[in-house]
């Protein structure tokens, strides 16, 4: 129980970070950049992947799609 609540704020706030992040690169927009070298860049971030995972890590935790203790205890 307090593993998967510690999983939950710890993916919570990577999510938060790497989002944040994501957001941040759209300023690219206004040094200049086009929107095809924005959304490029943002593609091939790590915060991007990060986020993701972070999100299937909540939703999991969240919706409960593995048992909370293992059938042999």
């Amino acid at each position: 129980m307090i593993f998967r609540f510690m999983l939950f704020l710890f993916s919570y706030g990577i999510c938060v970070i790497s989002v944040s992040n994501l957001l941040l690169y759209l300023n690219f927009r206004t040094l200049g950049y086009s929107w095809r070298a924005v959304i490029s860049y943002i593609l091939s971030a790590p915060e991007l992947y990060l986020a993701s995972a972070s999100l299937v890590i909540i939703f999991v935790l969240i919706f409960g799609l593995f048992p909370s203790r293992s059938p042999f205890s």
